[in-house]
């Protein structure tokens, strides 16, 4: 059992990458399939760690590389091929761009940080993760449906910034840590 969230957040990672040819071929079905079960298995290795009390360094470091690199590929590819609008991959993917610039900055300048994931986060995570489901499964169902995707976007990215704003009010302090140096 020890190594079962590591192993997952694992198949996390390699999931995002078996996602991007499939998704760039137009194979919703198969996308939606391993995006699924990819976002089940994001809930199942923090599910695990704590019942379990198998939490990690390693862990502590692949759960969240698992999710962001989940969230960026699924969210720039389905971009590329047109399934959502731009806007909505660049709010994701740049506010976890951001979230992980603080953490290797402080990481490389030694500063003491143990960022922990906010409820807004997590509800931000939800709704990323069902929206790219959403919009796999209307194009598995060649349900058309613009004006659901459109709100959609606009509801990813509104989560995103509220999510972002939480981290830079909750960590703002890191900025004086890092302008000591």
């Amino acid at each position: 059992m020890r190594f079962v969230p590591n192993a997952l957040s694992i198949f996390r990672i390699i999931s995002s990458f078996v996602l991007i040819p499939i998704i760039l071929n137009n194979n919703s079905m198969a996308a939606a399939i391993i995006f699924s079960l990819a976002s089940i298995s994001d809930f199942l290795d923090g599910y695990f760690a704590r019942k379990f009390h198998v939490s990690s360094e390693l862990g502590a470091m692949l759960d969240p590389l698992a999710d962001k690199t989940l969230m960026a590929v699924s969210y720039v590819i389905m971009a590329r091929v047109n399934f959502i609008p731009t806007y909505a991959a660049i709010f994701v993917v740049g506010r976890d761009f951001l979230i992980l610039s603080v953490v290797l900055i402080c990481k490389i300048l030694d500063v003491d940080l143990k960022m922990r994931p906010t409820m807004s986060s997590k509800i931000n995570t939800t709704i990323q993760l069902i929206f790219v489901i959403l919009v796999l499964a209307c194009n598995c169902l060649s349900i058309n449906v613009p004006y659901i995707i459109k709100l959609g976007a606009a509801i990813v990215c509104v989560s995103t910034v509220f999510s972002g704003v939480e981290y830079v009010q909750k960590y703002y302090w890191i900025k004086d840590e890092l302008f000591k140096r």
